[in-house]
Formats: C-alpha cells, sequence, structure tokens
C-alpha cells in the first residue's frame, strides 16, 4: 500500500525550514514534550508560553499535530483530529489552538479524549496554518469533485424523476387513444385532436414540449398538454357512459 494523506503531509511538514531563532527554540522545546501522561499538559504549557511570537506558535501547533494530530484523505471523508490520554493533555492543547484561532470540538473515541473537526473549510484553514498548503490545495482540490459530483447526481436523480413522470404521464394518454381506436371513438374527435393523438402515439418517448415542437403547425407545451387532457377527458367520460347499469 503506498502512504497515506496523513502520512505525506507530516513528511511534507518535517521538512519546512525554521528561519528565526525563537522559533527554533520552540520547535526543540515541543519536540521534548512526552507522548503520553500527564506531565504533556504543563510542558506543553510550559512551550506556550516561553514566547509568544506569531513564528513560534505557528511552529508550535505545527509540532502538535505532528505528535497529536491526524487527517483523513479528503476524497473519503472530511476529519482531522487531536487525540490525548488524558483530558489534561486535550485541555492543554486546545488553548494553544484556541489563541491560534481555532475552536476544536472536544469529545471522546474509545475513552480516549480528542479534539476535532469536520468541516473542509475549518479543515483547509488549520492545514494553510500550520503551513501544509499542498495538503490545503488537496482538500479543497477534493471538495470540488465531491461538489461536482453530488451536483451531477442531484441532476442525474432530478431528470430521472422526471422522465418517470413523464412517461408515466404519456402511457396514460396512449392508452386512452388505443382504447378510444379499438371502440371506434377515435373519428368522433375533432381532426386536430386526432392528429395530436397521432401523434403522441407514434412520439411516445417525447415530452409534450418536444411533441408540440414537431406538430404542424407548432404548439406550445401548454397548448400540447391541454390538447391530450381534452382526448383523456373524452375517453373518461365515454367510459362512464358505456358502464353497463347494475341489475
Amino acid at each position: 500500500m503506498g502512504e497515506s494523506f496523513n502520512q505525506k503531509l507530516k513528511e511534507s511538514l518535517l521538512e519546512l525550514p525554521v528561519r528565526k531563532k525563537c522559533c527554533r527554540f520552540t520547535v526543540d522545546a515541543a519536540a521534548e514534550i512526552p507522548k503520553e501522561g500527564i506531565p504533556t499538559a504543563q510542558k506543553i504549557t510550559e512551550v506556550h508560553l516561553q514566547c509568544r511570537c506569531e513564528g513560534c506558535l505557528v511552529c508550535l501547533v505545527r509540532e502538535l499535530f505532528m505528535r497529536f494530530g491526524t487527517v483523513t484523505d479528503p476524497m473519503k471523508r472530511y476529519h482531522l483530529d487531536f487525540c490525548f490520554h488524558t483530558a489534561e493533555e486535550r485541555d492543554a492543547v486546545s488553548a494553544v489552538l484556541e489563541s491560534a484561532g481555532f475552536f476544536l470540538q472536544p469529545s471522546e473515541r474509545r475513552g480516549k479524549p480528542i479534539l476535532y473537526y469536520k468541516k473542509s473549510d475549518d479543515i483547509e484553514d488549520f492545514l494553510a496554518y500550520i503551513g501544509a498548503s499542498a495538503a490545503a490545495f488537496d482538500m479543497m482540490n477534493a471538495r470540488i469533485v465531491k461538489d461536482f459530483r453530488n451536483s451531477v447526481n442531484r441532476q442525474v436523480n432530478c431528470d430521472t424523476a422526471n422522465i418517470g413522470k413523464q412517461l408515466e404521464a404519456s402511457q396514460k394518454y396512449i392508452e386512452a387513444i388505443h382504447a378510444l381506436n379499438q371502440t371506434g371513438h377515435m373519428h368522433k374527435l375533432p381532426e386536430m385532436l386526432q392528429k395530436t393523438a397521432q401523434l403522441r402515439v407514434e412520439n411516445s418517448q417525447l415530452s409534450l414540449a418536444e411533441l408540440g415542437h414537431i406538430c404542424e403547425p407548432q404548439v406550445s407545451k401548454s397548448g400540447m398538454k391541454h390538447r391530450m387532457e381534452k382526448i383523456y377527458e373524452y375517453y373518461c367520460n365515454l367510459c362512464l357512459t358505456e358502464q353497463p347499469e347494475k341489475e
């Protein structure tokens, strides 16, 4: 299997240069944060208070993500979280993230405290902040692709539903026309309606608007619908009048 989205992201973060002297101190101090245990919360707080410049804050947030964070492949779902061993760790990291303007949601997963984001916009902003520009663009592209697919699927579903309704309505009229032809009543309709009926049967796949377009002379969709309703109304009235009387 190839590298995961999360692995590639963290490898790219390791390659980012640290230029300011104070930021290098922050990175070195953050690297000493233990991976588990209550001392972690205390160490995170100490590193956070060493230097409050923006560069140091970015470096600290980046290192905290490297140590505790995970981001899911955006083509699968939008999810970024920090997972901890204690609530104290979570609260300490949450304070650092909030000072940087990121308010992740607290929760628990399999008994472990976590902080998480599930909105693509929030995750994109966070990745851009820690210097993972390529990953942020990948997230944006994934969102664009998903939105496009969803839009296409919605349109297809809508078109399918409309086609189903169109075929259902068309079949209703065609059955009425066949019945009128078989019983010899079609010739009693005005010639205009007889031609419309023939056109409907010969072009069952066309919509009313398309049917009106090939009609000579052309007829609007509403005009064609009015004609079809007239034919169907005549058929319904005929069925009522020809019902046998009950004894």
